[in-house]
Order: structure tokens, then sequence, then C-alpha cells
């Protein structure tokens, strides 16, 4: 990657990385700071490829900017499949919001950069990103679903409690893939950043790096009395025990930590970030590696998931999914792929327990969507399964129909059908 800065005009030429986060950010001070210009230009015409890191500690940056009154015109682009993730990924509009509409992307194996500034939108953004997560990642185990819940939660929950961040934070769920057991979620700020966090608490007051290293141990945090200081070290132990990575950025320095001969490595950065960007990325490959990630002073932690709060709650235990809430529409097989995973993960991680399908709302389907979701759910399971786990409710005889013919059919096709 090449940046420079040309006046006001920052350009970005072939590829934007994790490891070049910080020459924008310098460029973007000596503009402002050093040279005095009220506006900048982020020309991207020459960037052929670009990762959520770096995006989201540009983005908070620029945030930042505009509430101290300096504005930023945005380049798209010239590759067009770059541009479309610019636009879908929410970061065109974070940098420009006055040309670019808020994303309106919902595919079910991303989640664009929600921008959240209170404990509503903090919890609003994570319950879309572990919705999207339980329809996008089939076999997940529950556990396993909840650390990563609890994670992302701790995470963002940070920002609000500690950051004093004017612009809020920003969070993204940027790769995972079908069939695949890896999620990387980013989360940035703009405020104090974890040195001048702990350093505000009166017992630290050691370097940069020293303060990363201090901020992934247990019960570490610049006041006991509003957190326990275990998100940091929590998140960091879910993503190395999994065989993932993790790294943060925040003031000058940075910490990253790799699977294999790499390990942990903390060192000091030239260009700081202001505020704190955590790129995390958990493995779910093995599901035995995170039995023990969540445990604090020697004991394990079992946190109330999504799927409690959610589906469950009823004195039967009888899991209660609402159909019209869990699509967008229901005439195609893409829209309902999403609801397919989610019901067998749901079976698979509540084995005791019945699942009502309430079909209130929902007037006719369509036999793509009646395929994907029953028929394919009817082969996985076996007839036996499927109607001893699997209830309807409040379903047109229309929609029945289409749902008994779509079994049959799957029945006599099988899955490779």
């Amino acid at each position: 990657m090449t940046v420079i800065r040309d006046g006001n005009i920052i350009r970005f030429h072939g590829q934007y990385r994790d490891i070049d986060l910080h020459f924008p950010l310098a460029c973007l001070h000596h503009a402002v700071n050093d040279y005095g210009y009220q506006d900048v230009v982020l020309d991207f015409s020459d960037c052929v490829e670009t990762y959520p890191g770096p995006m989201l500690a540009l983005c908070s940056e620029i945030l930042r900017l505009r509430s101290e009154h300096i504005d930023a015109e945005l380049i798209l682009p010239v590759k067009r499949d770059l541009a479309r993730l610019f636009e879908n990924a929410n970061w065109a509009h974070l940098l420009e919001p006055r040309k670019f509409a808020r994303s309106r992307f919902r595919g079910h194996s991303q989640i664009p950069a929600t921008q959240f500034n209170n404990p509503t939108d903090q919890t609003d953004a994570v319950n879309r990103i572990v919705n999207a997560i339980l329809g996008g990642i089939p076999d997940i185990r529950r556990e396993n679903f909840a650390a990563l819940e609890w994670a992302v939660n701790e995470l963002t929950d940070n920002v609000i409690v500690h950051s004093q961040s004017a612009i809020g934070g920003l969070v993204q769920v940027s790769s995972f893939k079908r069939n695949s057991k890896v999620v990387e979620f980013t989360i940035a700020d703009s405020g104090l950043g974890i040195p001048a966090t702990l350093r505000s608490g009166g017992s630290f007051s050691g370097s940069d790096t020293d303060a990363l290293d201090r901020a992934i141990r247990e019960g570490v945090t610049r006041d006991k009395s509003v957190g326990q200081g275990n998100g940091l070290f929590g998140s960091y132990q879910i993503c190395c025990l999994s065989g993932g990575a993790f790294q943060i950025e925040s003031g000058h320095a940075r910490l990253l930590y790799r699977p294999g001969p790499h390990g942990l490595e903390i060192r000091d950065q030239k260009v700081p970030v202001k505020g704190t960007l955590v790129i995390a990325k958990i493995n779910f490959s093995d599901p035995d590696l995170l039995k023990d990630a969540l445990k604090f002073s020697g004991k394990s932690y079992k946190p109330v998931d999504y799927i409690e709060t959610k589906y469950e709650g009823s004195a039967d235990e009888t899991i209660r999914m609402s159909l019209a809430t869990e699509a967008q529409s229901f005439g195609s097989r893409v829209a309902g792929t999403p609801v397919h995973t989610k019901l067998y993960n749901l079976v698979r991680m509540c084995p005791s327990q019945p699942i009502e399908v309430d079909f209130g709302g929902v007037a006719l389907i369509s036999s793509s969507f009646a395929d994907e979701v029953f028929g394919k759910l009817f082969v996985k399971l076996g007839p036996l399964e499927f109607m001893q786990r699997i209830r309807f409710k409040n379903v047109e005889q229309t929609v029945r129909m289409l749902i008994d013919r779509a079994i049959s059919q799957r029945v006599t096709t099988g899955l490779g059908g």
C-alpha cells in the first residue's frame, strides 16, 4: 500500500491492509493539525483491496474529525466490486454521509459497519450480529455461540462504559462464510484509548505497550466499581484457544496474537491510534477448544445467551420462532437458507426441547423456500425427530400443502438433489 498526501487529498494505491492503517492517520494529522485544512479528500480510486480493520480505524477518525467540524469527501475505487463493498459495508456512508446513503445490505454472511452511541444501540447491534451468525454458521455448538456473543457484547460495552468516545463506537462482522467456522469482528472508537483509560484509574503509569500487556490480563480495569476487567481478557482467551487471532491498536502501541510460531507480539507504534481498534477472529472448527475459554478466578462462567433471551422462556421449555420476523422475504431459496440453518442449529443446541414455528403473518411461501427450510430439514433430521421436534402454528392450508409437497419431493431426491 502506498498512501500519499497531496495537500488536503489523501490517495490510496494498491492494497489497504491491517498493517497499513497508521499511514492515512498520519496524513490526516498533518493535513488538519499542521496545515490547517478544514476539509480532506479520501481518494480510493487506485485502491484494489481493503480490509475492515483499517477501514473502521479510518471511519472512526473521520467521524471524530467531523465532530470537530472537519469535512471529508470520498472518491470510491474504480474497481467495481470494491466500490460496491464500500457501499455495502457502510464505509461510504460513514466517510461521506451526505453523498452515500446508509447501507441497506441484509445478507446473512456479513454485517455492515454499525455505529452505536448508547446501551440501546449497542444491544441492538450485538443482537443483529449474533442473529446473523446463528443463521449463517451450521453446526455451531451452543457454548461456542455463547462465547462469541459474550465477546462481542463485552468489547462493545467497553466502548460505552470506558472510552469516552464522542462518536460512540463502530462494530462490523466482516468475514464469515457459509460452511466455514471462522468469524472475524472489528470494533473501533475514537475515545481516550486503553493506555489513557488505565492511567486515569491512578494505579498504572507505564508505557502504552505495558498498558496493552496489562489489558489482556484477568481483572485489569481502571475502576472495579464499573467493571471487573474481564472483557479484553476473556475475548483474548476465546480467540487464542480457538486457534484464531487477536489484535489491539491503541495509543502508540499494537498488540497482535497469531496462532502457530508467531504467538503474542506487543510493539511501539510511531503513529498513534486515537481511541481503540480491536480485530478479533474466532475459529469454531474444533468444537471442544472453547469449552474452558470463559474461566475467571479459576471458575467456569456460563453467560446468558441470545437463544435464552430470544427463543426460550416458556414454562414448557418450548423454543418459539416467529417466521415473519426471521426472513426479509419468503419467495426464494436464498431467503430460506439462513432460516434453515437457524432451525437446524436450534435443534442441535436445544436437544430436549420442541421448536414451535409460528406462521402468523405469513400468508404464502414459495416452493423453493419451503424446500430449503423444511424439506431439507426433514431429510437431515429424519422423519421421527422432525415430527417430534418441529411443530407448526397458525399455518395457512396453502402453506401447509406447499411444505408437505416440498418434504415429499426432498425425501425422493435427498440432500444432493
